[in-house]
């Protein structure tokens, strides 16, 4: 059965199951690590993407994806507090929490997200594939709009996106790039490659396979918010990057601007 039919199914259990969930989160003993924090955050953004792609409801999905991104900015702000939050969870890896905060329009959030990102060199070897890495620092780069940092790390993420394992993520490096150069038709043009790429990693193998992100590019719409704040007014790729969740093509924006 495809997933898009298997989708009222698993959503309807997920709904079921999410008090249970919150109630994990709100029990200190049992989310003394942060692992139920991380799984309801995980939760939420499943049900925010699954019935987006069922029903294009845009509130739902940013409103989920949201309060996915804010979880994960409370479990690296208790990081840094002290708490035994494991450290896996506290890696560039947040980038992908980055990308939700984006894809929701939630600029604010994603600044703060950026902010508490990074530093924890030992972590990150450890837990985190150079490609995560160099996604992750680039990303937080450009987001928080440090112009060195921006220029030196999508450099080598464009360098790392040339492996071969790499490839289908190059529309990303080509996005970043013409955010730098202010080319809106560069953008679009990246935008495209991100679709093809992502298509060709929601089959078998593939990073996105069978999650709601196979039929829903939530990265891509992040990277597309990401550009619209920066003045670039970038179109969507139906159907993997909506243009109804596309933030307005100004710089500014409800909940804040980069």
């Amino acid at each position: 059965m495809a997933l898009r039919d298997r989708l009222p199914m698993i959503i309807k259990i997920r709904e079921e199951n999410l008090p249970l969930v919150r109630s994990n989160v709100a029990d200190r003993a049992k989310d003394r690590d942060g692992s139920s924090s991380h799984g309801l955050a995980l939760h939420l953004r499943f049900l925010g993407s699954a019935d987006y792609v069922l029903h294009a409801d845009v509130n739902t999905f940013k409103a989920h994806l949201t309060e996915a991104a804010t979880i994960i900015l409370g479990l690296l702000k208790r990081y840094d507090r002290g708490e035994s939050i494991d450290a896996s969870l506290v890696t560039m890896l947040t980038y992908k929490d980055l990308f939700d905060a984006l894809a929701a329009g939630d600029l604010e959030l994603a600044h703060a997200l950026a902010q508490h990102m990074g530093g924890r060199d030992e972590l990150e070897k450890k837990h985190d594939h150079p490609f995560d890495r160099a996604m992750g620092y680039t990303l937080r780069g450009f987001v928080l709009d440090q112009p060195e940092e921006m220029g030196r790390r999508a450099a080598e993420f464009s360098v790392i996106c040339k492996d071969a394992e790499n490839l289908d993520f190059c529309g990303y490096s080509h996005v970043f790039g013409a955010i730098l150069a202010k080319n809106v038709e560069m953008a679009d043009q990246g935008l495209q490659e991100i679709v093809q790429g992502h298509k060709k990693q929601s089959k078998r193998g593939g990073v996105f396979k069978d999650t709601p992100d196979e039929l829903l590019c939530v990265w891509g719409v992040g990277m597309a918010n990401l550009a619209r704040s920066r003045q670039l007014a970038v179109q969507g790729v139906s159907p993997l990057i909506p243009p109804d969740l596309l933030m307005p093509s100004s710089s500014t924006s409800n909940t804040g601007t980069l």
